[in-house]
């Protein structure tokens, strides 16, 4: 048998490997979605550096995976962010997985099923992914993954109706490059604030201002630090984090531009107590996105109506954000909407409690915790 035969296709992501990876993501997966942070081709080898080698959480025994061809040549890869959690209180090891790419003539080779054995059959307590598609959700259940359906689940809250409305027009125009998309966006753009003054008038419960009793000022590492096991206390499934890990974990998020400003915003009650915060990204005339809200107990209305009039005051049309189930009756009362449009939550545990706890929405999972920060 030949020396080659012998070698396991799929072994650890390298420094050594960076070069043919930023490649392979740079043709494979940035061209489908639009950038985070915009990252030119120059600058993805210091992206998989810092991101996978240099990150708070690096740890050895936990790598990303690639799939060497026997002639040598990277065909796969599957990037892994390993974070810390408590689960019943005890100390859980969870990987993130992100970046599933395989090369399009090698598909037929499996490549793809063989790097989720080998993360599947790792010494993590949970892996999961938040971002995958239908054809990710295929390849995970037929290794043995799961669908989370709730945390798959997201919300909007139309907060300037009309200007909404131009704006979904204006994006359709743009991508179809329809003149009947054009035209109609600027015919309605004079009457728009026009438009939405009425509905505030006509539906004062939904788009008028809301009075908050709460104080805001730029949320801390130190607060979230101090208040999340208070404010996440009782559910199963929580992150850890310190201080060096989380404004790591604010950097990479401040630089996401795309999305628009990423905001933190920590409120106070008139005690001066901290009761909740809220982290987005808001988009002056468009939708912005919902990366995380906490609030302590009975506090969770305040602060969400807190979240929609910040979010109304900046100018964004909209607001969007993946479920967090003890937030879905507020969430509901205010007039939001649900759907599942867009990315899933995918799982694998050898613990069967886990995943169970992620299914009946006991566990504090938001999009800080996901893969949303260390995308490119």
């Amino acid at each position: 048998m030949k020396e080659s035969a012998r070698i396991k296709p799929v072994r650890s992501f390298t420094r050594e490997d960076i070069p043919q990876v930023a490649d392979m993501l740079q043709r494979l997966l940035l061209p489908e979605a639009p950038s985070g942070r915009m990252l030119s081709a120059s600058e993805l080898p210091g992206y998989l550096e810092q991101t996978f080698f240099d990150n708070p959480w690096y740890d050895e025994s936990l790598p990303s995976l690639v799939f060497q061809a026997s002639s040598g040549k990277l065909i796969g890869f599957l990037a892994l962010a390993p974070r810390k959690m408590l689960f019943q209180n005890l100390p859980v090891r969870a990987v993130i997985s992100l970046h599933f790419m395989v090369e399009p003539e090698s598909r037929s080779t499996l490549a793809g099923v063989q790097l989720l054995k080998a993360l599947f059959s790792g010494p993590q307590d949970l892996v999961f992914t938040d971002g995958a598609g239908l054809l990710g959700r295929r390849i995970w259940e037929g290794v043995g993954g799961v669908t989370s359906h709730l945390y798959s689940q997201r919300w909007m809250r139309i907060l300037r109706p009309a200007r909404q409305a131009v704006s979904t027009l204006s994006k359709h125009g743009a991508s179809g490059g329809s003149k009947l998309f054009s035209y109609t966006t600027q015919v309605l753009s004079p009457l728009v604030s026009l438009a939405d003054i009425t509905a505030a008038r006509m539906l004062p419960r939904y788009f008028s201002k809301v009075t908050s009793p709460y104080s805001e000022e730029e949320l801390e590492v130190k607060t979230v630090l101090t208040y999340l096991p208070q404010f996440s206390k009782g559910l199963a499934l929580r992150p850890v984090y310190d201080e060096h890990s989380l404004q790591w974990l604010f950097n990479q998020a401040a630089q996401m531009k795309l999305y628009g400003v990423f905001k933190k915003v920590q409120l106070r009650d008139e005690q001066g107590e901290v009761a909740g915060w809220y982290l987005y990204y808001l988009k002056r005339g468009g939708l912005g996105s919902v990366i995380q809200i906490a609030a302590r107990k009975n506090s969770e209305g305040e602060v969400i109506d807190h979240l929609f009039d910040h979010a109304r005051r900046g100018g964004a049309t909209a607001l969007s954000g993946r479920l967090e189930p003890r937030f879905m009756q507020e969430l509901a009362d205010r007039g939001c909407f649900f759907n599942r449009i867009g990315c899933l939550m995918l799982m694998q545990s050898n613990n069967a409690e886990i995943p169970n706890a992620i299914h009946r929405g006991d566990a504090f999972l938001t999009q800080l915790e996901g893969e949303w920060c260390v995308t490119p």
